[in-house]
């Protein structure tokens, strides 16, 4: 196929637009290094493409700016901003302000205030549960040895006062 039909078949178009399967698209790049005239029928191409936005650019309706601000400073994780125009009524605000102070990333764990005394809570419990099976299960160990103790006892003194005949 010759470079004039491969252009007008509409391969530069769909390349740049990015509508080119990924086969068409990578025989594209290739001839792309080897041909001049690709390459200047793309550039044309990205050329005229940007000229047909910018004349059909459509402007945004009046006040989005402020309320596109005013839903970013709803948000919870960002501080509202204030406008540093630099005027003699405004010296005394920092322009350091107006950004979001960034935190070192650290490898502790951070907890909200509130769980806090849950967490406490549940570690003393533990604890104390702790406490408890250890205690009973030597009290268990203690019991178990109590009565091996009792009915060998109860054996020697079985085998001792046979009934007489």
């Amino acid at each position: 196929m010759s470079i004039e039909a491969y252009l007008t078949s509409g391969i530069v178009e769909s390349y740049a637009l990015g509508l080119a399967s990924p086969d068409e698209a990578a025989q594209f790049e290739r001839l792309l290094l080897s041909h001049l005239e690709l390459r200047e029928a793309l550039s044309d191409f990205e050329g005229r493409l940007e000229f047909f936005a910018f004349q059909h650019e459509v402007p945004p309706p009046p006040g989005i700016r402020e309320k596109i601000e005013e839903r970013i400073r709803e948000l919870p994780a960002v501080k509202p901003t204030y406008k540093w125009k630099g005027g003699s009524d405004e010296k005394h605000k920092d322009p350091a302000s107006e950004y979001i102070p960034i935190r070192d990333i650290s490898p502790d764990i951070r907890v909200h205030k509130h769980w806090r005394p849950a967490f406490i809570v549940l570690f003393i419990l533990s604890k104390i549960f702790l406490i408890l099976f250890l205690y009973y299960y030597f009290q268990n160990r203690y019991a178990q040895k109590e009565i091996l103790l009792l009915e060998r006892q109860i054996k020697v003194a079985g085998s001792t006062a046979e009934p007489a005949k």
